[in-house]
């Protein structure tokens, strides 16, 4: 019987396993909606932009809400209350050291959020179509067309086509950043948008995965002409947010085709229940109930707090992912 080798799947693509997913299907359909509903009404998706803004980033917040244990769900261990607090106590201080630099340094802290969270977001991007398709799990410095081009269409596509709306979100998180980049910043960031597009979209042509190449397609389309609020909160709570917790649930049963999804989703909501209502509490009290550029870039004040442990998490699980090949 002949043997598939790692590049004959590879080539395959994406199977139907990621194609019937909850989590890809119902992430296409959210884009495709918004993306409908800019062509149809702009100027709803232009009122509606603060209350997608603060829903996605409502309901995207679960999907960190269990990092404190990942490490034993990869390690195989029963946390002990000692070993849990351990862990807990080093997530709280890092998200406490980025609110006390976003307070006494705004401005590079800001810089350092948008860097990290590009990267963040285009690498899980990376790691879970991988993942789904059957490849090995890319290291750090691998796989970084797709990186660049899933991370900065995100991040960077607002900040170049959107430039004053992004200002006005990002004023609220430093002054400095209220004004819109000078041109020579978006120029670049535009040129190397077009050129990680390029080199990741044509790269899975050739290698017969489409529905990759489609979704990247998908991203860019979004955040290029959908205002910048709306598209975020969409793609943050319906995309990114929602593969993250597929991610979670496939480890805590043992593999995307193992049994136990109802149990594990059991397992998922208990460990994230807290975190969850603390974080949420947390963003009630800085932006409120109002849903205003100004409420978002307070809510955003909690994400950027806790981006930078979510992301120390993230990367050690993707570490843990690559050596399991």
């Amino acid at each position: 019987m002949l043997q598939t080798t790692g590049q004959d799947r590879t080539r395959r693509g994406p199977g139907p396993a990621r194609q019937g997913r909850p989590s890809v299907v119902v992430g296409r359909a959210l884009v495709l909606a918004v993306l409908l509903a800019q062509l149809l009404d702009p100027d709803l998706v232009a009122r509606a932009a603060p209350v997608l803004a603060m829903a996605g980033i409502v309901l995207g917040v679960p999907h960190g809400a269990v990092d404190h244990m990942v490490p034993f769900w990869t390690g195989g261990q029963r946390p002990t209350a000692r070993a849990l607090g351990g862990v807990l106590a080093g997530y709280l201080a890092t998200a406490v050291v980025a609110a006390v630099a976003l307070v006494v340094a705004p401005t590079p802290t800001v810089a350092v959020f948008l860097l990290v969270s590009a990267v963040h977001f285009g690498r899980a991007e990376a790691v879970v179509s991988a993942s789904d398709a059957g490849r090995p799990v890319p290291g750090l410095l691998q796989d970084v067309p797709t990186t660049l081009a899933h991370g900065l269409a995100v991040v960077g596509l607002p900040l170049v086509l959107w430039p004053a709306g992004s200002a006005q979100v990002l004023g609220h998180l430093a002054p400095a950043w209220g004004s819109p980049l000078p041109v020579p910043a978006r120029v670049a960031i535009a040129l190397v948008l077009a050129a990680a597009v390029l080199v990741a979209g044509t790269g899975a042509l050739r290698d017969g995965r489409r529905a990759e190449a489609a979704e990247l397609a998908m991203v860019v389309v979004l955040f290029a002409v959908v205002p910048p609020l709306a598209a975020f909160g969409v793609w943050f709570a319906g995309w990114h947010a929602l593969r993250h917790t597929a991610r979670l649930l496939d480890l805590l049963r043992g593999g995307p085709s193992a049994p136990g999804t109802a149990r594990a989703a059991g397992r998922f909501a208990r460990h994230a229940a807290v975190p969850t209502l603390a974080s949420l509490a947390a963003v009630l009290v800085l932006a409120g109930p109002a849903s205003s550029p100004a409420a978002v870039g307070a809510a955003l004040a909690v994400v950027l707090a806790l981006t930078f442990p979510h992301v120390r998490t993230v990367t050690a699980l993707d570490r843990w992912a690559a050596r399991r090949g």
